[in-house]
């Protein structure tokens, strides 16, 4: 135990004898494009306004968005003659009036930035009504926890990938009409072992009151989307120490055809979205 202590002794003594001052040389990596292009379509609207943004990654010291401007982004509805352009309304900031969602249509992204070409494709898919939003203490983890549980049905005959989202809002005093975000829950399942079959999930906060409001969004998604939230998922759980290896940067669905080297952030993704509101009693 005394040979133990002396050495973390002398270990904290070296940690707090070093004056100097280091220098270190935090390369900036190479300037990327940043493609924000995740198209929401609610059920029961018409799905017709649509923003894409986009960006360039800064060095470690900037920790500021940097806007890239001046791009063309257009989306091709497969096997149509329609293309839908988006319009830069500020920097960075690409809209369009006049999308068209569609069930399984596929969609084709073109970006034209900087002499550069990037291009990605997805599929819309159709997202489940939801059967049932109901409260409870035991449903979750806990059975002291109170709990939304919401129940959908899952499609037949195929392999459906989702995403939900769950925000909190509290009600001051008990007034729903003074409502303030708590928090946000967002997570990616699929339909291993519950194909076919009545799906249920929930939401899960010990502070839940009388008059809180539960805001649902639930959404069928691509496999590839999944496949790239549940990496992202990853790496945000994975809890990284100070002798980690670094996290890697997950590449998306889109590509640059004309400078394979030079690919972006991002992904591309056309998604009907379900949303539904409960408010707690």
């Amino acid at each position: 135990m005394k040979k133990y202590t002396n050495i973390l002794f002398v270990f904290f003594i070296f940690l707090f004898s070093c004056q100097d001052t280091v220098d270190v040389n935090l390369e900036t990596g190479k300037e990327r494009l940043v493609i924000e292009a995740l198209l929401q379509w609610e059920k029961g609207t018409q799905g017709n306004e649509q923003t894409i943004k986009l960006s360039k990654t800064s060095s470690f010291y900037n920790n500021q968005i940097v806007p890239a401007i001046g791009a063309n982004v257009i989306i091709t509805k497969e096997n149509s003659l329609v293309d839908f352009v988006f319009s830069e309304t500020e920097d960075g900031i690409y809209i369009t009036e006049g999308f068209e969602p569609e069930y399984n249509a596929t969609y084709k992204l073109q970006i034209t930035y900087n002499n550069e070409v990037y291009e990605a494709t997805e599929t819309l898919f159709k997202s489940p009504e939801i059967s049932s939003i109901t409260q409870s203490t035991e449903e979750g983890f806990s059975t002291d926890t109170p709990e939304i549980n919401v129940v959908f049905q899952d499609f037949e005959g195929q392999s459906d990938y989702y995403r939900t989202t769950f925000k909190y809002y509290k009600s001051e005093n008990g007034n729903i009409d003074n409502l303030t975000l708590e928090d946000s829950f967002s997570f990616v399942f699929n339909d291993t072992f519950q194909e076919d079959n009545l799906i249920s999930i929930f939401y899960e906060n010990e502070d839940l009151e009388t008059n809180d409001v539960v805001k649902i969004k639930l959404e069928a998604i691509s496999k590839q989307f999944y496949n790239f939230l549940e990496k992202i998922e990853e790496q945000t759980n994975a809890g990284f120490g100070m002798f980690s290896l670094p996290p890697i940067n997950v590449k998306g669905n889109i590509k640059n055809i004309t400078n394979k080297d030079n690919y972006p952030y991002g992904f591309f993704s056309v998604n009907e979205v379900v949303v539904e509101e409960y408010t707690f009693q």
